[in-house]
């Protein structure tokens, strides 16, 4: 006697949780999407393109329901410096992270231990990350973004993030010693 394996859709009803939050991740998305905010990133990352010649910022944008909204990439040194833009509630974030990989010659050597071990071919470092009012950026603190970006995230070019309405970047977060809320 055989048992009829549920079609996908029974299978998400009996096994999935429903999950309430998740319109409301859909809305702040979608309101993201519409902003003005990705219409400079993307106009800004081709002006560099186009002053480059080449191709020196790569664009990627990535559909709902992925909380990774788009990520600009620039390549140097065996280094990818990022510029992520995610969605993950009311107010967006703004992450910039370095992505370094492992020498070419021990991975073609040793990969297959690697991946046996669980070890990853490259490793990641957020270098910031902070909350935002999308509404508040401006095209100049874009640019800056992106100063910040191709320069291999060198300090002295170092992003500012208009915070507004008291959001904490990730940053102050970690400083903070008080809970931030009281049980």
């Amino acid at each position: 006697m055989s048992r009829r394996a549920p079609s996908l859709w029974q299978f998400l009803e009996h096994h999935v949780n429903g999950r309430d939050h998740s319109r409301y991740l859909a809305l702040y998305r979608e309101q993201l999407d519409q902003s003005e905010l990705l219409t400079m990133m993307g106009r800004i990352a081709d002006a560099v393109n186009d002053k480059a010649g080449n191709l020196l910022i790569d664009v990627q944008s990535y559909l709902p329901p992925e909380p990774l909204v788009r990520s600009f990439s620039f390549h140097k040194d065996d280094q990818d410096y990022v510029l992520q833009l995610e969605s993950w509630g009311l107010a967006p974030t703004v992450v910039f992270l370095r992505r370094k990989w492992r020498d070419p010659r021990f991975l073609n050597s040793f990969g297959w231990i690697y991946r046996l071990l669980g070890v990853e071919e490259y490793k990641i470092e957020v270098n910031y990350s902070a909350l935002f009012r999308a509404e508040l950026v401006t095209e100049a603190e874009i640019e800056k973004w992106f100063t910040y970006l191709i320069s291999g995230f060198d300090r002295a070019f170092a992003p500012s993030v208009p915070q507004g309405d008291g959001i904490p970047s990730a940053q102050q977060l970690g400083k903070q010693t008080e809970p931030l809320a009281e049980a």
